[in-house]
């Protein structure tokens, strides 16, 4: 065989492999045109009877009670049981609160113009069937992003509560106040993640504290509780 002819079958074999290898990394359509880049692939829902327990932290959270306004941050966890699914959607998803509690403490930072100090500020699921059901939906698929809903039904028990609340119930050495949601707390959280990685929820609607006693009366009162919350 001629010198000339095993170049020229080499060089083919070259420039054929090398055409293999951009194809394979860049598809092209038959008028010259690039493919659509391929989908991001969609993760599989929990399925119903799954429990999702996930980490919550709130930082400087405005709580007001009596005339007293502080800032406190909370740290906590909340635990889901799936408990149903949209059999023609399956990421349209419902979801019960079946743990949820956090805490913070307050200690007063400026002895001038404040020198009352909240102390211990506890928030625990209150045992209550009324509270509606949390929901999660797929929202886009590409990229793949949810929404989910919480409703939060809890009682908040403040260690060292002010001396001047509504009503004039407390003394000079005062017990811990108990205090429980007037209406759900509700949080909504857009998500690029779920379980959620450190992602942030937002409240729709200020919380009212009331006493168990006394649902008419406001005693405290949180209108932002912005808490990034991640998978366990």
């Amino acid at each position: 065989m001629a010198t000339g002819s095993v170049t020229s079958r080499r060089g083919f074999l070259r420039a054929s492999a090398l055409a293999g290898a951009a194809a394979g990394a860049v598809a092209v359509g038959a008028d010259g045109a690039l493919a659509a880049p391929r989908m991001a692939q969609i993760p599989p829902p929990p399925p119903v009877g799954a429990e999702i327990p996930m980490s919550m932290l709130a930082v400087e959270v405005p709580l007001r009670v009596g005339s007293m306004s502080v800032e406190v941050d909370f740290e906590g966890e909340i635990r889901f049981r799936v408990t149903e699914a949209d059999a023609a959607d399956p990421w349209n998803l419902t979801l019960e609160v079946i743990a949820f509690g956090m805490a913070g403490r307050h200690e007063d930072g400026n002895r001038v113009t404040q020198d009352h100090s909240l102390g211990q500020i506890t928030i625990e699921q209150s045992d209550t069937e009324d509270t509606p059901d949390s929901l999660l939906k797929m929202v886009s698929q590409t990229p793949p992003r949810w929404e989910q809903t919480m409703f939060l039904d809890f009682t908040m028990t403040i260690e060292n509560p002010p001396p001047d609340l509504p009503g004039g119930r407390r003394s000079h050495t005062p017990e811990p106040l108990v205090l429980s949601t007037k209406e759900p707390a509700k949080l909504i959280g857009e998500l690029d993640n779920f379980p959620p990685k450190g992602e942030p929820y937002q409240l729709a609607n200020p919380i009212q504290l009331v006493l168990p006693d006394n649902p008419e009366q406001t005693i405290a009162s949180v209108d932002k509780f912005p808490v990034k919350v991640s998978e366990l």
